[in-house]
């Protein structure tokens, strides 16, 4: 049985650690033994992952929440960012594992770049564009130095072509360089999709999209194109479902742009799928991307995307028409979400396309992929 290790941050709700999570559920425990490391406990995948595998934790919650337990706690937290990251390596990750993985950009792939494990293969796994998208970078001294970090790596893993064009545009290019798309649980986002919520009504046309709620996803400008709509007359009803750092900023420009007959922020889901299931189309209005988990999802309930082009949505839709894809720009973004209101876009027309283009998503297939990475 391989021991594999991966490691990231938090179990926050973000794309990849839903990724994460459906690993971890469908991967075969009598081949591989999973461990999933973190600095904190905290995030709405913890239970769920704890149920599928071993999670360990660099920092431990406060227990008593003292004075100085606050103290000692911001201590080893600033630490294990300032630290050199080949002795965070060798202070926690204690035991000796057959594959270890990089689960996100920056702090996480620094770690295991530092490993001191000479026997293990190494897996860097990039999950956004990382030109358009560049928080990761704030964790190394320069880009040459983050290019150096992700030469030690046996495999870097991408979720989308665009996310590797992207990284080789800014890094380099070798022949170690893998595409490895998500693996979505089709069959249960299927069955989940049918339980019966209490949904507010709206006889006009239901738009939804699904994230954190945070600068990179674009929401403070979706709801400026949707007012603007708004006061051209048109109606119509957007749920955004997901928290985040922006979630008081965007309820406030509800409230002042009286947006509340119109617009819903749903809060986080942990079944979001019947929210997609009630919808007539799913909008994405990110700034950047690496392949859309939500997105994917909604495909799979049979929803057409209307999105701007970001990293992974044309791979998405492949050779079928999916919905429409449009300039990353406001004006672009507005004058799409109008046509789809006004039903120039007529939505019933993309949704043979949707069906069939879903089917290509299987989990067994994409586990299997992965297994067999990870049985190299």
């Amino acid at each position: 049985m391989k021991k594999v290790l991966f490691l990231l941050e938090s179990l926050a709700g973000g794309g990849a650690e839903k990724v994460l999570l459906d690993i971890v559920r469908n991967i075969d425990k009598t081949l591989y033994e999973i461990t999933v490391m973190t600095v904190v406990k905290t995030g709405i995948y913890v239970e769920e992952v704890e149920k599928n595998c071993r999670l360990l934790t660099m920092l431990e919650e406060c227990s008593n929440n003292t004075k100085l337990e606050q103290i000692q706690y911001r201590i080893k937290y600033k630490y294990i960012y300032s630290a050199d990251p080949k002795r965070v390596y060798q202070k926690y990750i204690k035991e000796e594992y057959d594959v270890e993985i990089a689960f996100i950009e920056g702090f996480a792939t620094k770690v295991i770049a530092s490993s001191t494990n000479r026997k293990s293969k190494k897996i860097a796994w990039v999950h956004t564009d990382m030109q358009k998208n560049s928080y990761a970078d704030s964790c190394y001294r320069s880009v040459d130095h983050q290019c150096s970090v992700y030469k030690k790596f046996n495999t870097i893993l991408f979720v989308s072509m665009s996310v590797k064009w992207a990284f080789e545009a800014k890094f380099f290019s070798t022949n170690n360089l893998r595409i490895q798309y998500n693996p979505i649980d089709n069959i249960t986002i299927k069955r989940l999709a049918t339980v019966p919520i209490n949904d507010t009504d709206s006889k006009n046309i239901r738009l939804v999209t699904i994230g954190r709620l945070v600068e990179q996803k674009g929401y403070k400008r979706l709801l400026e194109c949707c007012n603007k709509i708004k006061q051209e007359g048109y109606p119509f009803f957007l749920q955004i479902l997901g928290t985040g750092e922006q979630e008081e900023e965007l309820k406030d420009y509800i409230a002042n742009n009286k947006l509340q007959d119109y617009i819903e922020l749903v809060g986080f889901k942990k079944n979001p799928y019947p929210y997609l299931a009630h919808a007539d189309a799913y909008v994405c209005s990110s700034y950047a991307e690496g392949f859309s988990i939500a997105a994917t999802e909604a495909l799979i309930v049979g929803l057409p995307i209307f999105t701007v082009d970001c990293a992974g949505m044309q791979e998405l839709f492949g050779n079928y028409k999916c919905g429409e894809i449009v300039e990353n720009t406001d004006d672009e973004l507005y004058r799409m979400l109008k046509d789809v209101i006004l039903n120039k876009l007529s939505i019933d027309s993309y949704k043979e396309d949707v069906k069939r283009r879903a089917m290509d998503f299987s989990i067994e297939g994409r586990i299997k992929e992965i297994e067999e990475l990870f049985g190299e």
